[in-house]
């Protein structure tokens, strides 16, 4: 006779449900829970606290989940999270998953600490914390980056904002100083975007899309340049243009682009034609400024 398998039921000490203790509450191997070896609130209540500390660290996952992990006894590690996080699509019940694999079976946030990582906002000269992590990462963050952008940002905001302003830079070429000015702001909204991506967080992004594009139509700016404006542009903008998307040296007319400023023809007229009768005695003359002479007969001649 097949056995019945046995369902045990927790209580969660935060909204009060009786549910399956496997399914919905994280293991732990915590001292403090060793009665039931799983956390006391379910998995729903602990997702929600985990989405308040995120708010209340400013969308920093890294330091929402040491904090979460303090709170409950959790072990903490900066390069677990890292590949959680891979793509910057943190996932909190991914995190606590990977902690029952063998190499993390048995530690708590004792463990974190023994590793010589603190509780965060700890001022200490031995202790490491998320917040000291994020510090070390200003070194990879260059100075005309934090003059230009501001300080506060994560490395990677400085990419994406200084990607998206190559990127429009490259398609506004001539911008003058107030399409600058809106050009940073557009920097700013879309790497708030992108965040608000990863967030999951869909009003926002609704938001700060239509801001973008009423920004973006205010100033007057392209997304790609306008060939019918190349007129307006600069030589140099005009050349590159045509090595980027069309090298010089795979044009079959070679003669096309020789002399396309008159350069050549002005040094052949009036540099190397003077010089040479000067040094070999010709008389060669300038063809637009020269007058043939008449052939004999053709002149009338002038009588008094």
């Amino acid at each position: 006779m097949p056995s019945k398998k046995v369902t045990t039921n927790f209580t969660c000490c935060k909204c009060n449900r009786a549910l399956n203790a496997t399914e919905d509450f994280y293991k732990s191997y915590s001292e403090l829970y060793h009665g039931n070896q799983h956390l006391p609130i379910c998995k729903d209540c602990f997702n929600t606290i985990f989405e308040e500390y995120y708010v209340k660290y400013h969308q920093n996952a890294k330091k929402a989940t040491q904090r979460i992990c303090m709170a409950f006894d959790l072990y903490y590690d900066s390069n677990l999270f890292d590949r959680c996080n891979k793509e910057g699509l943190f996932s909190i019940g991914t995190y606590l998953k990977r902690l029952n694999m063998i190499q993390y079976q048995g530690k708590t946030y004792e463990s974190t600490l023994d590793k010589g990582v603190g509780f965060p906002g700890q001022k200490s000269s031995t202790v490491k914390t998320a917040e000291d992590e994020e510090q070390n990462n200003d070194s990879d963050v260059k100075k005309k980056d934090k003059k230009k952008w501001g300080d506060g940002l994560q490395p990677e905001d400085y990419d994406i904002m200084n990607d998206h302003y190559e990127y429009l830079k490259t398609a506004n070429p001539n911008c003058d100083s107030n399409q600058e000015i809106f050009i940073n702001d557009l920097c700013y909204t879309k790497m708030q975007q992108i965040k608000a991506v990863r967030s999951g967080n869909v009003d926002d992004y609704k938001k700060l899309t239509e801001s973008y594009m009423k920004t973006f139509q205010q100033a007057g700016l392209k997304t790609v340049p306008d060939t019918a404006d190349s007129d307006n542009e600069g030589l140099g903008v005009w050349a590159r243009r045509i090595s980027e998307y069309t090298p010089e040296e795979y044009y079959k007319d070679k003669k096309l682009y020789r002399d396309f400023d008159g350069i050549g023809e002005y040094i052949k007229r009036f540099m190397l034609r003077p010089l040479k009768n000067l040094m070999f005695g010709s008389t060669d003359r300038d063809e637009e400024y020269s007058v043939k002479e008449a052939e004999d007969g053709d002149d009338d001649e002038i009588q008094d």
